[in-house]
């Protein structure tokens, strides 16, 4: 029988997450390697002979651990290349976008400065105009009315 304190002491345990952690990673370990062994022994050995559906079993645990989450060290490996692959990928397409924008913002930045520019020196012209035509009406009228 277990003392209060050697259970708090167990439940202490079992809820630090570094101990959780470590558990699942030896578990998983344990179920893969445990699974190679045994597809290897059954594949190579002169007893797998005396067991005609070791071969069916065999499928069967690995169908079962699949279900549970699990995948070949091999397969998980190659995944985990293909992740880093194309997160590169992605980084180099996020920098060619990056430097499309800028170099675009640069060249189309200064023809709409340009154009701003158009359109403020015209719109200034305008009402010089406008300004001068005011002016030559007033001093028209101004003449008229002192005749």
């Amino acid at each position: 029988m277990m003392t209060e304190q050697q259970m708090r002491m167990m439940m202490e345990t079992f809820n630090n997450p570094m101990f959780k952690q470590g558990a699942n990673e030896f578990l998983k370990m344990a179920q893969q390697q445990g699974m190679e062994a045994a597809n290897k022994f059954w594949g190579i050995s002169t007893e797998s002979q005396a067991f005609p559906g070791a071969e069916k079993m065999m499928g069967q645990m690995a169908e079962f651990y699949k279900t549970m989450g699990f995948v070949p060290q091999a397969r998980f490996d190659e995944a985990m290349k293909e992740i880093a692959t194309l997160k590169n990928e992605n980084q180099m397409l996020r920098d060619t976008i990056r430097d499309l924008q800028h170099r675009f913002m640069a060249e189309n930045g200064a023809k709409a400065q340009q154009a701003w520019q158009e359109v403020v020196d015209k719109q200034l012209e305008m009402s010089r105009e406008v300004t001068k035509s005011f002016f030559d009406v007033l001093k028209q009228t101004s003449a008229t009315n002192d005749k």
